[in-house]
Parts: C-alpha cells; structure tokens; sequence
C-alpha cells in the first residue's frame, strides 16, 4: 500500500509526515504545486516528491488525478491518502495518548490488509466523540475523512471526483455505499487535525465559509434521501454541516447491487 500526502501552501508545517516512521515514510509520497518542490526535497530528502500536473489544482481534482495515476501508470492496487496536518492517537481505555510509531504501523498494516474487492474503501476513525465509544474495532460503514484507503480497480471505476469541490470524501464513501461496497473505519487508531478548519494553506486556499455553506447544500441536492444540512458553530465560527446516514445508503446499496 502506498501512502499519499496531499500539501498545499505548508512547507515547514508537514504535520502528518513528521508523524510517520521511517517504515513507513519509506513508501510515503508528497503530492504538491510544483514551486513547493524545491523546498520540500531540502527539507524531506528520504520522501518522494511529485508535484501537480495543473496550477491550482483543487482537492477532489488532485485526488481524480492520484488514483488513476497511481493506478494506470504505475501500478498500485492500494493507496491511502492522508491530509497533511494530522496528528495520530491510538486508545487506550478512555485515553487517547499519541500512537507510537509501531501502534502506527500495525495501524496501517490493518487498513493494507482491509482494502480489496469486498472493502474498497478503509480507514481511520476521527479523535472527536472516540472516547465514547463502548469498544472500539472496526465500525461498518462509518464516516471517512482525513486518512482514505482505496482499493484502486474498484474506485477508479466507481468514483466520480468531479460532483462537489468540498466533502469529495463523503462524495466518494456514498458513491461506493450506494453500489453496495462497504466501507470500514478502524476506531483503535484515530485522526485529528492539527490546526483546525482555517489554518493556512491548504484547502483554506480557496474554501470560504460561504462557499462551505453552498458545498453542504450541493452534497445534500445530489443524495436527499441520506443528507441533512445542520447548523455548527465551531469555536465562534457558524457554518452549515452535512449529517450522512451512511448505513442507510449501503443498506439500499446492497439490497440492488449485491
């Protein structure tokens, strides 16, 4: 399985990278605009670096272009792409203490060992409302962001990048759910950025809350039957959320295509 990073506009901030061990910074590649190249090759001389085939190329753009990159041209069957301001915690009763490099890479051997034809999309669950959770293990179906592992011939096939410019995560998890593949998160291990919604670079490159707010309504528009629009106020900043019942649209996925 191959480890992508998608980075805009953070040179000196590789949160997610500088988490990584070197087993698995090994089979890591950084995805960025091309003046960034430069600096990151200085900065990261163990990581590959490949720059972006457009200018301002936006999130669900460069994550059409990876999958079928990676798989057409050179091969792989598994990826997963990371955000690049994530920081990793692995559960240990009702705490969260940051994961050791090897909770990390037992993390990620479970999600390589996952991904195949009966679960094209796997990952890690999110820090926030973990702690809740009675036992933790995998969750199926269940929210995914932050850190997607796809299983290549399936999504390459079944994806379409090109419907929302914000969510494409959530986008891409209804797609497969609705064609009956089940996806599967792994609550053991779990992400949490590291400097929250408006943090430079990024998406906050483009993403304003109004825009935001219309992506929200977009995504509902295209799945009415399993997305709401709720409000949020995160911090101080109100903006439109989208709430998906993800066991519904993989409930009416399997009852039609599987």
């Amino acid at each position: 399985m191959q480890i992508i990073i998608t980075t805009r506009g953070r040179i000196y901030e590789q949160s997610t990278l500088q988490r990584l061990p070197p087993e698995l910074r090994k089979r890591t590649t950084l995805v960025c605009p091309k003046r960034e190249v430069d600096s990151l090759h200085r900065l990261y001389p163990d990581v590959k670096i490949t720059w972006e085939p457009y200018r301002n190329m936006k999130l669900p753009e460069k994550r059409d272009w990876i999958v079928r990159t990676w798989f057409d041209d050179y091969g792989h069957t598994k990826i997963l792409l990371l955000d690049d301001d994530l920081v990793f915690a692995t559960r240990k009763g009702k705490r969260l203490p940051k994961s050791t490099d090897e909770e990390l890479i037992t993390a990620f051997q479970r999600i390589e060992d996952k991904l195949g034809p009966e679960f094209p999309h796997v990952g890690l669950g999110q820090r926030q409302f973990n702690n809740h959770i009675a036992e933790v293990g995998w969750k199926i179906p269940g929210k995914m962001q932050c850190a997607l592992g796809y299983y290549l011939p399936v999504v390459t096939k079944e994806v379409r990048w090109d419907l929302v410019v914000l969510r494409s995560d959530y986008c891409a998890s209804l797609q497969l759910l609705l064609k009956g593949y089940e996806n599967a998160v792994w609550t053991e291990t779990v992400v949490e950025q590291a400097r929250g919604f408006d943090a430079p670079g990024g998406c906050s490159t483009y993403r304003t809350v109004a825009m935001s707010d219309a992506e929200a309504w977009k995504l509902q528009r295209l799945y009415p039957e399993y997305v709401s629009v709720v409000d949020r106020d995160y911090k101080g900043l109100p903006r439109k959320e989208v709430v998906v019942q993800w066991k519904k649209a993989l409930d009416y996925g399997k009852s039609q295509y599987r």
